[in-house]
């Protein structure tokens, strides 16, 4: 077998071990209880293009996810 059969081998291989076992097996997935958010906001802060408001990046370590929230105007 030549050196290009041994390598769609390969490819095909990991390519099933992949599709199994995915690349987030070890993710911690869990959802806190209904209305509680892990999440803690960061130092991140942009402006929206589409409306103008100023947004908050907030991070939730148990779940690995980002959230974007909008700021309260400070003018106000």
């Amino acid at each position: 077998m030549s050196i290009t059969g041994w390598v769609i081998i390969a490819v095909v291989v990991v390519g099933a071990v992949i599709a199994l076992f995915g690349w987030d097996r070890y993710r911690d997935n869990r959802k806190g209880a209904a209305g509680d958010s892990a999440a803690q906001p960061t130092s991140e802060v942009f402006t929206d293009p589409d409306t103008g408001r100023r947004m908050r990046v907030w991070y939730d370590s148990t779940t690995g996810r980002r959230e974007y929230r909008a700021e309260a105007n400070p003018d106000r």
